[in-house]
């Protein structure tokens, strides 16, 4: 096998249609793989050339805070399209990055929502001491 792969646990799994604010510590593209008798996905930064493993996959593994602890979000080309549109209003306007799965089939299909910040700048009104006491 290729250099030391990561074991990958503590997925973010929120029920069907239920947003959950994520903050994106980091993201990068490596293989993805199933060791049956671990019953664990290992990751791999270079294509691993085994037979032991079964379903390789090139993927885009998102780490991220949710809420009490970190997370791994595992992404296909087509999410992570996804995930950089939301992620470009983000880091653009600034706000809350939301994640959540929709079934679609047999699949549950990865989302991510951008909600940008609330305006509550009201105008702000000059007092002096004297006037509070």
């Amino acid at each position: 096998m290729t250099e030391s792969p990561y074991i990958g646990r503590g997925y973010l799994k929120p029920p069907e249609d239920v947003r959950v604010p994520i903050v994106v510590l980091d993201f990068k593209r490596t293989y993805a793989c199933w060791l049956p008798g671990l019953r664990y996905t290992l990751y791999f930064e270079d294509e691993p050339k085994t037979e032991e493993l079964k379903r390789i996959r090139e993927v885009v593994l998102l780490e991220v805070f949710s809420v009490d602890a970190k997370y791994l979000i595992e992404l296909v080309d087509e999410d992570f399209k996804e995930f950089e549109t939301a992620y470009s209003l983000f880091s653009t306007y600034g706000g809350e990055l939301f994640f959540y799965r929709r079934k679609e089939g047999r699949r549950m299909k990865k989302y991510f929502d951008f909600r940008p910040k609330k305006n509550t700048g009201a105008p702000v009104r000059k007092h002096s001491a004297a006037d509070l006491i």
